[in-house]
């Protein structure tokens, strides 16, 4: 009976290690799940990714965890994310975007890598796009990669290759119209894939108190950032302007609301 006591005994303390640990499993991913804007994981379908290219279309298909696509020549090629990577994800502003790309077979044709950007991000009624080069290490399997979005995280202007500043970035995030990530590396014929794509919120404090300092709200509202991006930007703004003469900004500031304002009346008065 003392036996049969004892196993019982140990029978329900595994159950309860058991519950334990299956309850912080799924607290962790609760709060995991809090800091994610968007994520695809592709086990049944493309989960409303297509393939994208300048110059024609590409085709990709989903489902046991990947996102697969080819090429048969030196094409540049594009995963381009779905609806619900796009519209305002400002609030990744200082978050990652995460994601895995690997390669079932590859032919370089004896060439390097083709140096284009791996990540792009556009803002198109905006006229923006970023990029960030150097993400995926050429010549391995698969790679897992995880890259900030911040003004130090190496992102440049598509065009020009100018770092990008701190209010393109959060201008871009505020009304994403397209976020890709490169699935063409090499010169000859490729297949590769990509699997689980994450984009995370960067890590915040309360900064609704920046937006009561003078001009800063109007200034979020003529560059049209929502509350997040403004939030983030009056922060550095203001940092700024702790710098320089307010008296000179808000001088500045004045004359150019007064000559949009008699711009508008003149138009008026023309028509």
């Amino acid at each position: 009976a003392a036996v049969k006591g004892m196993q019982i005994h140990n029978l329900f303390a595994a159950t309860a290690i058991a519950l334990v640990a299956v309850l912080a499993t799924a607290t962790d991913a609760q709060m995991d799940n809090k800091n994610v804007l968007a994520r695809s994981e592709f086990f049944w379908d493309s989960d409303g990714w297509k393939g994208w290219s300048k110059t024609r279309d590409v085709r990709v298909e989903g489902e046991m965890g990947q996102l697969r696509g080819h090429d048969d020549d030196d094409l540049t090629w594009y995963y381009s994310a779905s609806e619900k990577f796009l519209g305002d994800k400002s609030e990744a502003f200082g978050g990652t975007l995460s994601f895995t790309l690997g390669h079932s077979e590859y032919n370089s044709l004896g060439l390097g890598v083709q140096e284009q950007c791996d990540l792009i991000l556009e803002a198109a009624a905006r006229n923006l796009s970023l990029c960030h080069r150097n993400v995926m290490p050429p010549w391995v399997t698969a790679s897992e990669n995880v890259v900030e979005i911040s003004d130090d995280g190496g992102w440049e202007h598509t065009e020009t290759g100018e770092p990008a500043s701190r209010l393109a970035i959060l201008r871009t995030l505020s009304e994403l119209t397209a976020l890709r990530i490169r699935g063409s590396l090499y010169f000859g014929h490729e297949y590769s894939y990509i699997k689980s794509v994450t984009l995370n919120k960067g890590v915040r404090q309360n900064l609704s108190w920046i937006r009561n300092e003078p001009y800063v709200e109007e200034l979020c509202s003529v560059l049209e950032l929502p509350v997040y991006a403004c939030e983030d930007f009056g922060v550095h703004l203001v940092k700024y302007m702790q710098k320089v003469s307010t008296t000179k900004l808000r001088s500045e500031f004045a004359t150019s609301q007064r000559r949009a304002a008699e711009g508008e009346e003149l138009n008026r008065m023309s028509n």
